[in-house]
């Protein structure tokens, strides 16, 4: 029995899916397999070609190296006739359910629901994504596995000494985080309304965007900070890497995730284990991995999110509370349990078709 990891999506600077596949790697490479690695940077066309291999050379490598299984770490794969099985990784349906004028939509709503219909399992990473698996794909649940992620408890805790608050950004100001890439459904107008809302209340106090740019969202969201007059308040950061990641997690005042749509919220997870209190949304998969350990606002609702934010500004208590909060939700998730789980799911596959 071989296991094939199909690793092919996994970009050269990873985001969700690739940090995800990097946790669960060690583990299944415990399992009989070959590595087919990835690396590209995550362009259209790149993308576009990975489908054309994907659906022409991935079944003819699984056969050359007489593999019983394939598992890719996102929604990716082969159609036709399944000569050899396949497992794929569902992190959300979003280019489905708030689909753009970009391929990735595209692909998501003309391939991967006939795709997942295709897989011999489905692993998604919250109840809340796998109920959108059957909504959308119309796969029974006895094939799909929630097995939530995790997170490097080595690397995301609270600074040493810093505890009872942030260190804020080097100029001294306090600042509210958001880390991910600018799609529209991340909602960022709206977080940038809300501050704009507070800042005659609190004119020291800015906002850091953390994340790749959107070819068509980041020049609205830069324009919506000049015509808002925030341009020395608001900070759009690029793809951060991983080693100032933590600090800046670290030195927030606060996450403020208030997604329209997430499948499960990484930084929710990463933000609580470095004592950073978590302001989210009510109603996706971020409420199920922030339990009751986040602040939780209506998404769509400006005025509320504005109100929730000078809550965790003006209370000291709050945050405190927050914080301490987190750092226990936290300790129930690690890559260590994500990849367990997914071993064991693989293996019990690879039993059963080997």
């Amino acid at each position: 029995m071989t296991l094939l990891l199909n690793y092919r999506p996994v970009l050269r600077q990873p985001t969700g899916i690739g940090v995800y596949a990097q946790g669960v790697l060690p583990a299944l490479q415990k399992l009989p397999h070959v590595l087919i690695p990835g690396g590209d940077m995550g362009s259209g066309s790149e993308r576009l070609r990975r489908l054309v291999w994907t659906q022409r050379q991935l079944p003819r490598l699984a056969r050359q190296h007489r593999a019983s299984l394939i598992f890719t770490p996102a929604p990716e794969g082969y159609l036709g006739r399944q000569a050899v099985p396949q497992v794929v990784m569902v992190h959300d349906l979003r280019p489905i359910s708030h689909p753009e004028r970009s391929l990735q939509s595209l692909y998501f709503r003309a391939w991967v629901p006939s795709l997942l219909r295709r897989c011999r399992h489905i692993l998604t990473n919250s109840a809340f994504t796998a109920r959108e698996i059957e909504r959308w794909a119309g796969v029974p649940a006895q094939r799909i596995s929630v097995i939530p992620l995790g997170y490097d408890a080595a690397s995301f805790r609270p600074a040493a000494g810093q505890l009872a608050g942030p260190t804020g950004l080097p100029n001294g100001c306090p600042y509210l985080l958001h880390v991910g890439q600018a799609y529209p459904h991340k909602n960022l107008p709206r977080r940038i309304e809300a501050v704009a809302a507070g800042g005659p209340h609190h004119p020291e106090l800015q906002l850091v965007l953390a994340g790749k740019p959107h070819p068509t969202e980041t020049p609205r969201l830069t324009a919506l900070v000049r015509e808002r007059g925030l341009e020395a308040r608001v900070q759009l950061l690029p793809y951060v890497p991983f080693e100032a990641l933590v600090p800046l997690y670290q030195g927030a005042l606060a996450l403020v995730y208030p997604s329209l749509w997430e499948g499960f919220g990484l930084p929710v997870l990463e933000a609580m284990a470095c004592g950073t209190p978590v302001l989210t949304s009510r109603g996706s998969g971020t409420e199920e991995a922030a339990g009751d350990a986040a602040l939780l606002v209506d998404p769509a609702n400006t005025a509320a999110m504005a109100a929730a934010l000078r809550d965790l500004v003006e209370q000291p208590s709050l945050r405190q509370q927050l914080r301490q909060r987190g750092l226990q939700r936290a300790a129930q998730f690690s890559w260590e349990r994500t990849a367990a789980a997914t071993h064991a799911a693989l293996a019990e596959i690879l039993s059963a078709v080997g």
